[in-house]
């Protein structure tokens, strides 16, 4: 039977879960800022409205995701380690913390770009979340808008950083962590 939690040997499925919708959940939200940017570059301020619109209330779902991840992993055992060159074990270790420090500073800069703005926040069109700020507060709006663009360079560093970490796991160590992102601890 499958473990909601995780085990020595493997990730349960809440962790395996959160993984992939996050890494989906990410993948959107640069597309959507990209589209954003190439909209406002072309001087179409009514899809880059639209996408941006759609881009924060996504962003602020994986707010809560994301927290809820950190909040899990922080909980939660750890699958031992697959035996490696101890270099590599601490690069491991550091491109996942680095990994989550970038989304972290993403979620939390995001919001606190567009409240600095003196703007609400609109979900979905569902929820408003006001500004706590009121006005604009240029210099906080400022360093959001870098912290932003630092958590946005962390991932694109360190997500290939990842990818080929998982690549080499699959091909050179049989397959080992990678799969277990795949396979879902039992109970024990």
């Amino acid at each position: 039977m499958a473990s909601a939690s995780n085990t020595k040997a493997g990730y349960g499925w809440v962790s395996v879960a959160l993984h992939w919708i996050v890494f989906v959940g990410v993948g959107a939200m640069f597309a959507l800022g990209f589209q954003a940017e190439i909209a406002a570059e072309a001087g179409d301020r009514a899809r880059r409205g639209a996408l941006m619109g759609l881009h924060v209330s996504l962003g602020m779902v994986m707010l809560a995701l994301v927290m809820f991840r950190v909040w899990w992993t922080a909980t939660q055992p750890r699958p031992d380690p697959l035996p490696q060159a101890k270099p590599l074990m601490l690069l491991s270790s550091w491109t996942h913390r680095l990994l989550i420090t970038g989304l972290l500073v993403l979620v939390i800069s995001g919001p606190l770009i567009v409240w600095t703005g003196g703007r609400a926040i609109t979900v979905f069109d569902l929820v408003s979340l006001p500004s706590p700020f009121g006005a604009r507060n240029e210099p906080l709006h400022e360093a959001a808008e870098i912290a932003h663009g630092i958590g946005r360079l962390m991932l694109f560093v360190l997500i290939p950083l990842h990818i080929l970490g998982a690549a080499k796991h699959l091909f050179f160590d049989q397959g080992g962590n990678t799969l277990r992102m795949f396979r879902i601890a039992s109970k024990s």
